[in-house]
């Protein structure tokens, strides 16, 4: 059941998000063709002899609209329209992949540098933070060039340029901002599920569950900018890239510790959760270094990074697939849940490390799967619950029944009696008690044998018990004697009980080793009223009610003279 509804939920998630992304990545193309040259590394480049067009001879085209930032020299670029801008709204440029690069951007009229950079502060932001955009004149002309200054980054990024015009730009916008919005909405949702069932059941693995999907969560909205326009945001602002970086690490670590704990890796495979687990120290440590501002260390450290990311998400990928193997339920789950975040990681990583082209629609996909795995991974915690409880209320059943007969044991008689008898005394009310026995057991033992006499403890128990009204209780008291708890019964209707049950024991035909046995049963009956008496002297009468049946020649009820008929 649960394998069935995760397949279709991931479906059904699958197709909403392909479908998305077409209709981003449709509305993100530009409706306008530029020429984009750079300034060679080496060229003295002054920002005012730049601007002033003295440098223009000097730009070298690029072909395509991708840019490429350096870690050690400021780059600049020359961005042309191939024809004047006749469009009935303004041009917007955007630059998209950026990252963290600061860029100085200076455009007509008047070339004054405007800074762009991801985690800028922005009081009236038109657009959302996934490029970085700056609305040109509606008049531009085609011999009007746009001049861009990239600074030196800690890892080189290749930006892309468009320019479209503002309607369609706004459009293509508003729907990055729904999706983006409703992956972390779905993040930020499952992390609130998580926290609320801890609260609740204080188990480990909730809270590794919430920190390292409000990690993630933190790590999305960082690349996203989000989290830049939010109270509190922008003290983030100051650390860029290595603020990123930071959380997602950080989640990495954490996410180990709740893959161990979640799949139960120590007990099912303890070596493979050993090695996996001290793949976490490495991630704590570098994520304490990336707070760091040491430039040069930043290229090594994304570096190694991305090779321990690639090595400790095939770690636990096989491992947890060899733990599900053996039947482990969170392991399924948890397959189901990472699959799509470790493509997508690998795709990543080998798209970095090999510098292979960054399709548009890839921006989507950190948040996709993280918002996925969120969700099936909070399936997974609700179907570990409700496994532990079945578990829990099959031990407790187990402790509070009799193992041969199924009826009640007598440590959860004697619980169940001491809570009626409080209750007698504080609210009012009566309270009967039948003690039966099962007459010249021991003969039926010595004769045919103990699993003659067991049968016959198990039809008496059956008869019994389903013949009791809801609310009264039954079970085994010790050896052949059982007792019946009958609350709100007056001396009077408990012997009518006990009279009853006395005739449909004797009316058994038990088939015990292919032998057919009949049976008697001797019942003592006392009764509970406004007193003062204890629950061990309540027993005690109906044990003395028993014996006195016994001693008048057993297959009869005996009551207790203290109990009156109106107990």
């Amino acid at each position: 059941m649960a394998r069935s509804f995760t397949a279709i939920l991931s479906s059904c998630v699958f197709v909403a998000t392909i479908a998305c992304l077409a209709e981003a990545s449709e509305s993100l193309r530009a409706s306008t063709s530029l020429t984009i040259a750079e300034l060679p590394v080496g060229v003295s480049a002054p920002t005012q002899a730049v601007i002033s067009g003295t440098l223009d001879r000097d730009f070298v085209a690029l072909p395509g609209g991708e840019l490429a930032t350096s870690t050690t020299a400021t780059r600049w670029f020359r961005i042309s329209l191939n024809s004047d801008w006749v469009g009935h709204e303004p041009p917007v440029l955007s630059i998209a992949d950026a990252g963290y690069t600061r860029f100085r951007l200076h455009a007509p009229p008047d070339y004054r540098e405007r800074p762009l950079w991801h985690e800028m502060p922005n009081e009236s932001a038109r657009f959302s933070r996934h490029a970085l955009t700056v609305t040109l004149p509606a008049g531009i002309r085609s011999d009007q060039p746009v001049y861009l200054a990239a600074d030196p980054v800690l890892t080189t990024t290749r930006p892309r340029v468009a320019l479209t015009e503002l309607a369609r730009y706004q459009a293509s916008d508003l729907n990055h901002v729904r999706i983006v919005t409703a992956f972390a909405s779905i993040q930020f949702v499952m992390v609130l599920v998580g926290l609320c069932l801890w609260l609740a059941l204080r188990d480990r693995v909730l809270i590794y569950f919430v920190a390292y999907a409000g990690l993630q969560l933190v790590y999305q909205l960082l690349v996203s900018g989000e989290i830049y326009d939010v109270p509190g945001g922008s003290a983030l602002a100051p650390f860029g890239q290595r603020a990123a970086w930071f959380f997602a690490t950080a989640s990495a670590a954490i996410s180990i510790a709740f893959i161990i704990e979640f799949c139960n890796l120590r007990r099912n495979s303890p070596r493979l959760a050993a090695i996996l687990g001290a793949f976490r120290w490495p991630y704590g440590v570098a994520a304490i270094f990336l707070l760091l501002p040491w430039p040069g260390l930043a290229p090594l450290l994304q570096n190694l990074l991305n090779l321990l990311f690639l090595l400790s998400s095939l770690l636990a990928l096989a491992t947890v697939a060899r733990v599900a193997g053996y039947g482990n339920r969170a392991s399924r789950f948890f397959l189901v849940a990472w699959m799509p975040q470790v493509a997508f990681t690998i795709f990543r990583v080998t798209q970095i490390l090999l510098l292979l082209p960054h399709p548009a629609w890839i921006e989507y996909g950190y948040p996709f799967t993280m918002a996925f795995s969120s969700i099936v991974i909070v399936i997974g915690l609700a179907d570990s619950t409700l496994h532990a409880r079945r578990e829990r209320d099959i031990a407790h059943g187990l402790a509070e029944h009799d193992g041969l007969t199924g009826v009640l044991n007598r440590r959860a008689l004697d619980s169940r009696l001491a809570e009626l008898a409080d209750r007698v005394r504080t609210d009012g009310g009566r309270l009967a008690l039948l003690f039966i026995d099962i007459d010249h057991f021991k003969s039926i033992n010595d004769r045919h044998g103990h699993l003659a006499g067991d049968a016959c403890l198990k039809a008496v128990a059956s008869a019994v018990a389903s013949s009791l009204k809801d609310g009264q209780h039954f079970g085994r008291y010790g050896g052949e004697e059982f007792l019946a708890i009958l609350p709100e019964t007056n001396k009077d209707e408990a012997a009518a009980i006990g009279e009853r049950l006395r005739r449909l024991v004797e009316g058994l035909v038990i088939n015990a080793e292919g032998i057919e046995l009949t049976l008697t049963a001797s019942i003592g009956v006392s009764c509970l009223g406004n007193d003062s008496s204890t629950v061990e002297q309540l027993v005690d009468r109906a044990d003395q009610a028993l014996y006195r049946a016994k001693a008048e020649g057993r297959n009869r009820v005996g009551i207790h003279p203290l109990s009156s008929s109106n107990a």
